[in-house]
């Protein structure tokens, strides 16, 4: 039993040494483990604030682009509301002329003539400055969509690198790349949302605003009163009319007419009428133009043609938009670390429950409604290939 003292401990020490050599890696792999996953936590948060910044550009634009179609919504408000009250002060003053001889209401209609004569001055006064005001605030809205483009983009290097201080991983070398991962951002950010022109947009801006007129604007036409054989007829509306070149012109056009339908004919005496056009003269106008204004007083029609009010000239908007925004077309980028990926990009979401469409049809991808918001996505095949054989991150 003596002689045998201290063998049991010689064979031990390898044990615990094996065990304690165990015990140092599980703790340095524990390490790596937690080091790791900050990594990708703090490589998400910065992909997810990329797209969250690229989203908020996005609905910028989206808001800009609404306000540049308001802009010239409200051009043919004013426009119309000249072209209408034009109507107004002619079908008064021959009013006034047709009642001259009637006592009592000769005075009535003459006053009534003279008070729309004295309000016409000031009011298109009203509308040229108002007018004006609308060029000023469309030229505001285009240089801010530019300045948007560019500093948005300045932003989210930015940002990444303040959060990467933040999160303490500074040293930490990271790049931001644009899905699948070849291309640096913002190289391809630039180019995804292209500046358009009303010029050379295949009228995409044109329909838009058609579609966006008020029923002020639409058509003014009704019946101004029914007598059986003798009715009178009012019309008027607003065009937007587009060039062979592309360049715009807004155009209105208002008429009054009493129509007396004899045994055999109709007759059609004008009473009022008035036109006014930024742009390009109103030379011709079609069945279903004006209110149809041509098909119900083709007469007054006529008269208002050659009696226009030119309010100056129409600037074709230029904006930033993009006609494909499929889902596999919407933008994602990339943030790298030497160990860790982390992906997000954008989507575009109208749910139906809290912003429901008139029409009950799912909305498609857009740049007029700010709807888009930033998701962190899942890594495709070709990603993962691209970034082991091609990425390197770089210093940032």
């Amino acid at each position: 039993m003596y002689t045998s003292r201290g063998y049991l401990s010689t064979f031990m020490l390898p044990v615990i040494a094996g065990l304690l050599s165990l015990f140092v890696a599980i703790a340095a792999s524990q390490h790596e483990v937690q080091k790791r996953w900050h990594l990708q936590t703090a490589a998400d948060a910065m992909a997810h604030s990329a797209a969250t910044i690229m989203a908020r550009e996005m609905n910028v634009l989206a808001v800009f682009n609404r306000a540049i179609i308001a802009n010239q919504v409200a051009q043919g408000q004013l426009l119309g509301l000249s072209s209408w009250f034009s109507n107004i002060e002619s079908a008064s003053e021959r009013l006034a002329l047709v009642t001259f001889w009637i006592p009592y209401v000769n005075a009535v209609t003459a006053q009534l003539s003279r008070i729309v004569t004295t309000i016409d001055r000031p009011l298109q006064s009203f509308i040229d400055v108002g007018l004006a005001l609308q060029e000023s605030l469309l030229t505001a809205l285009q240089l801010a969509q530019v300045a948007v483009r560019f500093s948005f983009a300045q932003i989210i290097p930015e940002t990444l690198a303040q959060l990467s201080q933040i999160q303490n991983i500074e040293t930490e070398q990271w790049s931001l790349v644009h899905s699948p991962g070849l291309i640096t951002f913002p190289w391809l950010w630039w180019t995804f949302i292209p500046p358009q022109s009303a010029v050379n947009d295949d009228e995409r801006l044109t329909k838009l605003v058609r579609a966006s007129r008020d029923p002020f604007s639409k058509s003014r036409s009704y019946n101004w009163f029914n007598a059986g054989l003798v009715k009178g007829k009012k019309t008027g509306g607003n065009e937007l009319i587009v060039s062979r070149h592309g360049y715009w012109s807004w155009q209105a056009l208002d008429t009054v007419a009493v129509h007396i339908n004899m045994l055999f004919r109709r007759t059609e005496v004008p009473w009022g009428n008035g036109a006014a056009y930024r742009g390009s003269k109103i030379t011709r106008t079609r069945a279903a133009d004006f209110g149809a204004s041509q098909s119900i007083n083709p007469t007054a029609t006529r008269w208002a043609l050659s009696s226009q009010n030119n309010m100056g000239s129409v600037r074709s908007p230029r904006y930033f938009d993009r006609t494909n925004l499929e889902v596999s077309e919407w933008p994602s980028v990339l943030v790298i670390f030497d160990q860790v990926v982390a992906k997000a990009g954008v989507r575009y979401s109208r749910p139906a429950s809290a912003f429901p469409r008139s029409d009950r049809t799912p909305e498609k991808a857009n740049l007029y409604n700010a709807l888009w918001e930033p998701e962190l996505r899942s890594l495709s095949a070709l990603e993962k290939v691209t970034i082991v054989q091609f990425q390197t991150p770089e210093a940032s």
